[in-house]
């Protein structure tokens, strides 16, 4: 019986889809024509695991036993007073398969991660593409050096939402009136650009800089000057 569960695990497994449509995006990640930009929800079908593991930021990493979740995901375990209560911090992996249709041929590739809380690092395909500490702004990738076009790619993140001061809210969690979450707990994305594009401005952390700045001069009731700021790579 045993081997007949995992070999219907593994069966499972091997038709998990990797992206899936979304109908909206609080970021504001939306199919418009003629933009040369295509979005995919990298949502569905990754492989969890609760603590620190060696060796999972390696593709060859066998994860096929870990647990199948979909982001957005939170690894807390609260009680039912969460304020200022204990909740699970500490080091947790997710990795996801996918492959590249051909439409993204030739695009250049971003992953963006709405938020994961605490301390994170992002790798493909075995390559660190990101580290990030604080668990409130996007973390965000370019990845198109480094998938593989026509075969199988792991992105793995750990992250890890123990106390910490070099990140906000920097105090202890039982010194708060609240707990926050741990994981990927917001929406991750593939965003593919033609190879001129308009940037983000996370990944080009720039002061004041980055994407599309849009700010007003001399309004008046019947007029006002529209300035905007644009940048392209």
């Amino acid at each position: 019986m045993k081997r007949i569960i995992l070999a219907l695990a593994g069966m499972m497994a091997a038709v998990l889809p990797a992206f899936s449509t979304a109908e909206y995006s609080m970021a504001g990640f939306f199919p418009l024509d003629g933009t040369g930009r295509i979005v995919a929800s990298m949502n569905p079908a990754w492989r969890f695991h609760r603590g620190d593991v060696s060796g999972a930021d390696c593709k060859a990493f066998a994860d096929s036993a870990w647990e199948v979740v979909s982001l957005p995901h939170g690894v807390e375990i609260l009680p039912s007073e969460a304020s200022g209560c204990v909740n699970y911090q500490g080091p947790v992996w997710y990795r996801k398969h996918f492959s590249l249709p051909d439409s993204l041929s030739g695009k250049k590739l971003f992953l963006h991660f709405e938020a994961i809380m605490g301390k994170s690092r992002v790798w493909v395909n075995g390559k660190e593409v990101a580290m990030h500490y604080g668990g409130y702004l996007p973390v965000v990738a370019d990845i198109t050096d480094v998938v593989d076009r026509e075969g199988d790619n792991v992105i793995a993140v750990m992250t890890d939402n123990s106390d910490d001061p070099s990140y906000p809210p920097g105090k202890p969690q039982d010194m708060l009136d609240f707990a926050y979450f741990g994981g990927i707990y917001r929406d991750c994305w593939l965003v593919a650009h033609d190879r001129l594009h308009i940037t983000d401005p996370n990944y080009e952390n720039v002061v004041a800089g980055g994407g599309l700045a849009v700010w007003y001069d001399n309004v008046g009731e019947s007029k006002a000057d529209v300035n905007t700021r644009l940048h392209i790579r």
